[in-house]
This record gives structure tokens, C-alpha cells and sequence, in this order.
């Protein structure tokens, strides 16, 4: 009898090695990249290698304003929005995949906030949302 619980308690406890073992190994692998900041507030900017988690930023746009977006996805799924508080995005890509990528202009509707969120899964490649400014 004794002999039977000390077997349980050992495989009990090697389980729960190897389940704790699994999850810091995957806890450790959510961002190995360059989230650049720069002194313009207009600008978002993230290259990455590996990518397992959300990253956004906020820029406060005027109406009328263009944004330049530019990503591309090497490896991975990623979702990209852009959306001001409240109402419907002005941008979004859903479930983006290796080899897909956009580089486009985008008109600012309304004057306020706008967050940019890119939520990746096993994630390589980068993203670029910055204010275009006019050639005036």
C-alpha cells in the first residue's frame, strides 16, 4: 500500500514539472523584436521576430489628416485595426497570414484619438502607421 502512494505522489509530481515546464517555455517566447519610439507622436513602428501577444498606440488625428500604413507578415497570423473610441474601425485585416502584406493611404473621417492594435499569433514581420504629412 505504501508502495502505491509514493508511485502517485511521484508521477503527481513529475506532471506538475512538466506542465509548469510548458508553461514558461510558452510564456517566454511573446516578443522578441523592436518597438521603435520615436519623439513624433505620429508614428507607430514594430519589427519583430517573434510575436505572441497585442502591442498598440495611440495618435490624436484631425479630420482630414492621411495616415500612411504599411505591414507585412513573414511568418504567422496576425489582426491589424485601427479605431477611434467607440465607433466602427477605419482599418482592419482579420487573420492575416505568411506572405500577405498592404501599403495604402488612409483618410482620418473625424477629429479624436485613434488606436492602432496588431494582435499576432507566432508572428514575424513588422508594421508602420505614421502620419503623411502635406508637401505645403
Amino acid at each position: 500500500m505504501k508502495k502505491k502512494e509514493i508511485l502517485i505522489a511521484s508521477i503527481s509530481i513529475a506532471l506538475m514539472i512538466i506542465i509548469l515546464n510548458c508553461y514558461f517555455i510558452h510564456d517566454r517566447g511573446r516578443f522578441d523584436g523592436e518597438r521603435v519610439y520615436s519623439k513624433n507622436p505620429y508614428r507607430f513602428y514594430l519589427n519583430f521576430n517573434l510575436m505572441n501577444t497585442d502591442d498598440s498606440e495611440t495618435m490624436v488625428l484631425n479630420e482630414g489628416e492621411t495616415l500612411h500604413v504599411s505591414w507585412q507578415l513573414d511568418e504567422g497570423i496576425a489582426d491589424v485595426m485601427i479605431v477611434m473610441a467607440d465607433e466602427a474601425p477605419i482599418y482592419r485585416a482579420d487573420n492575416c497570414s505568411k506572405g500577405e502584406n498592404a501599403d495604402f493611404e488612409l483618410a482620418v473621417p473625424k477629429t479624436g484619438e485613434y488606436t492602432t492594435t496588431i494582435s499576432a499569433y507566432h508572428a514575424k514581420g513588422w508594421l508602420e502607421v505614421k502620419e503623411k504629412k502635406s508637401d505645403t
